[in-house]
């Protein structure tokens, strides 16, 4: 990306897509989980995904913008559901996943697609250099209601492939709390996950080219079979997402 040097313009890098726009984008994610539960030795698992996602806005008003995802992943059949963002591109819902209810992907699923939404710049002209407090509230599949909190700024104003771009950072926490039912048993996890971002925004619409995230957290966890008898089993996670996601294609703005 070749940036140019910071101006005094003003921008608005808000999402602003027009209804049938398309999005593609690939996602490479890299998960690495430990685990200790009782007494046992810690369980450590590493997991790197390639995906893809085609986007479409099936609308866009002043409350805001859904949007079809299909995600695929080689050797999984796809997935279809849909979000929704609000007009700073942050992702508030997710009210399908091909019927299902939305705790089939996980507490920290959507985040790993999307991870440009959390903490989304503020829908209002900002300059090159501006800083901006983040206190959102955001509904993650399979946990409670929770506020995301932290700070952005928008790094610099730049060029991207012949296309006007703002580079824009942000630093966020956000408390989890879920509980998931899983095959003879229930797990419960609670702490806070720590997020570092980069993302670089067309100032066209405000979508995003290209993006990077790593996100940290330790996390209690409890263990309850259920089987008879069965008794809590206390423990920890340690978590760390990486992800790395970029536009395939041009201009998202739909042709018909």
């Amino acid at each position: 990306m070749t940036l140019a040097g910071c101006r005094s313009d003003t921008v608005r890098v808000a999402f602003r897509p027009h209804v049938g726009s398309q999005y593609h984008y690939e996602v490479v994610v890299r998960t690495v989980t430990t685990i200790r539960l009782g007494g046992a030795a810690p369980e450590r698992t590493v997991d790197q995904a390639r995906l893809e996602t085609d986007q479409t806005v099936l609308s866009a008003d002043a409350t805001g913008i859904r949007v079809a995802v299909e995600l695929r992943r080689p050797g999984s059949a796809p997935r279809h559901f849909v979000v929704r963002f609000d007009r700073a591109a942050q992702l508030t819902a997710v009210e399908s996943i091909e019927g299902l209810p939305t705790s089939v992907l996980g507490p920290l699923g959507i985040a790993e697609i999307f991870p440009a939404a959390a903490g989304a710049p503020p829908d209002r002209p900002l300059s090159a250099g501006e800083r901006w407090s983040i206190d959102d509230r955001l509904r993650l599949p399979g946990s409670s209601a929770s506020r995301l909190r932290g700070a952005g700024h928008l790094v610099e104003l730049g060029l991207l492939g012949g296309r006007k771009v703002a580079s824009i950072g942000s630093e966020t926490r956000l408390p989890v709390s879920t509980v998931s039912q899983l095959r003879g048993g229930q797990l419960t996890l609670a702490g806070v996950e720590i997020t570092d971002s980069s993302a670089t925004r067309e100032l066209a619409d405000g979508a995003v080219a290209r993006a990077s995230s790593t996100t940290r957290g330790t996390f209690a966890v409890t263990l309850v079979s259920s089987t008879a008898g069965g008794s809590p089993v206390g423990g920890t996670m340690d978590l760390e997402v990486t992800s790395t996601t970029r536009r395939i294609g041009g201009s998202g703005v739909a042709t018909s």
